[in-house]
């Protein structure tokens, strides 16, 4: 039977006892509604007892540090577990890290956790905290492991911010098991669809490096192409001028399909959407046939061709626009910007606008 307790500010929590002997305390990513939890219907599958956290208001979790170890120790004094976990995704996968951190008697996994906030491009920012917060953790003021000596950080290096964030781990928290994935910031949901999440949550006692491994999923261009691809993804979403022949010269130009879509961008910016047409195009192809490119999130994949349909419609390209995007949505699920983007080019085409089920 769970246990739930509502707040009146921003933290609500829930706990269900298990069995195996350990406790997984989960932190919610964000966009999750107040009284819902994220990955409670993962962690169902498992026999350890669960806390499940969640920051009603998108905060990061910052300031919450009391009701958090409050909700902990309330559920560590029912619970008595023989070992703690402390796991997130994205937001969730900073407060786990901030949490373990901060308490020292557990282990933790965190995913796509960010170091420092309000970064440009960074998911914090697009929530409103800003890059001085005083709340957020200084962590690179962390300079021991967690009580057992574990804490594992995944970072999906096809992604400008997660990139930025494991050289920033690389350099200042060389405890960390760092992990850097061929995969997208989406690397929770990646892993979870190739069956390595659940090998890793049901006794937490696998080695990760090892299961990451088996799936081929370990970057291989290391920790020099995450600081250069980080910081140049950093400066475009700053507004800043990224050459795209330095992008194209970069060594992890072609193992990194992230490089090649900052590369795509930064043609764009430059003024040569033409460019961007064949970039993105030659990108999408590389993508779906792939080995391991073409198995990552479709919401991730998907962006590719329709970044293409954008850039043909700023050219006046309509034709050629409604035909990628009729392709589009055969490869995709069909979402309400695909159907809007349709819409426009059948006005733009002298068309009736309909809807795209069947595709466009």
């Amino acid at each position: 039977m769970s246990v739930q307790h509502p707040h009146s500010g921003r933290l609500q929590d829930r706990f269900r006892p298990g069995s195996s002997g350990q406790l997984a305390v989960v932190f919610s990513q964000v966009r999750v509604p107040a009284g819902r939890f994220g990955l409670e219907r993962l962690f169902a599958a498992t026999r350890h007892g669960c806390l499940f956290l969640n920051d009603t208001e998108n905060g990061w979790y910052l300031g919450l540090e009391r009701d958090i170890d409050a909700a902990i120790d309330r559920a560590v004094s029912t619970a008595a577990p023989g070992r703690i976990i402390y796991y997130g995704s994205s937001m969730g996968g900073t407060a786990a890290l901030a949490t373990g951190l901060r308490r020292r008697d557990g282990t933790v996994h965190a995913f796509g956790a960010e170091l420092r906030p309000g970064r440009p491009g960074s998911q914090s920012a697009r929530y409103g905290v800003p890059p001085d917060d005083s709340r957020f953790p200084d962590f690179s003021g962390f300079d021991a492991p967690t009580a057992d000596g574990n804490f594992h950080l995944y970072y999906g290096l096809f992604d400008g911010t997660d990139a930025a964030n494991a050289a920033y781990a690389a350099q200042h928290m060389p405890q960390a098991s760092l992990h850097g994935l061929s995969s997208s910031h989406a690397a929770h949901d990646h892993l979870y669809s190739l069956n390595v999440i659940r090998r890793l949550i049901t006794t937490f006692n696998r080695d990760p490096a090892v299961e990451l491994a088996a799936k081929h999923l370990v970057y291989p261009g290391g920790m020099t192409d995450a600081a250069m691809f980080g910081a140049a993804q950093e400066a475009f979403s700053a507004g800043d001028h990224v050459p795209p022949g330095r992008l194209a010269a970069a060594p992890g130009f072609a193992r990194n399909p992230g490089i090649r879509l900052l590369h795509a961008e930064a043609l764009g910016r430059a003024g040569d959407q033409a460019g961007m047409i064949v970039a993105l195009g030659n990108l999408d192809h590389a993508i779906e046939t792939h080995d391991i490119w073409g198995k990552l999130p479709k919401r991730w994949r998907k962006q590719i061709p329709l970044r293409r349909v954008e850039a043909l419609v700023a050219l006046g390209r309509c034709s050629e626009a409604r035909e990628a995007l009729a392709q589009t949505c055969k490869r995709f699920p069909v979402d309400e910007n695909m159907r809007k983007l349709s819409q426009a080019l059948d006005l733009a085409l002298g068309d009736v606008p309909g809807p795209i089920d069947p595709p466009c």
